[in-house]
């Protein structure tokens, strides 16, 4: 499963972001998000982008330690194994991967299946496919 995006949909509003920070870390901080949305203006028309973690697991091969797992497909942290040297974040292609505020990645893991991103898009711009 992954996360897509339809840019056409997404009005810049930025619930994503805030309901990934509330559920994951109790604060509703964008910085802290899985997911990062921009939106600025080309002209007169409103162009949204998103970065969103693929499950490349690049990040997972980066890691020293191991201390970053796959289960099923998602990733978690085993916060005891990690070294917090930033390797993980310095592969990640699309540069969603963040450090929280103690220096451990923020790995984005689908909520477990029911992604708090997903049901708080008020316009149907994001949403969880099967990989083909």
């Amino acid at each position: 499963m992954i996360l897509h995006y339809q840019p056409e949909k997404c009005t810049g509003c930025h619930l994503c972001e805030l309901a990934c920070s509330g559920y994951k870390e109790g604060v509703f901080n964008p910085a802290l998000a899985r997911l990062q949305v921009s939106s600025g203006y080309k002209g007169d028309n409103l162009v949204n982008e998103a970065r969103l973690c693929e499950k490349c697991f690049q990040c997972a091969g980066a890691c020293p330690s191991g201390a970053i797992v796959s289960n099923q497909g998602r990733l978690s942290l085993i916060t005891d194994d990690c070294v917090q040297c930033g390797a993980c974040i310095e592969v990640c292609p699309t540069a969603v991967l963040q450090p929280d505020g103690r220096g451990f990645p923020l790995l984005c893991d689908y909520c477990q299946g029911d992604p708090y991103c997903v049901k708080w898009c008020p316009h149907g711009a994001l949403s969880l496919r099967e990989v083909e």
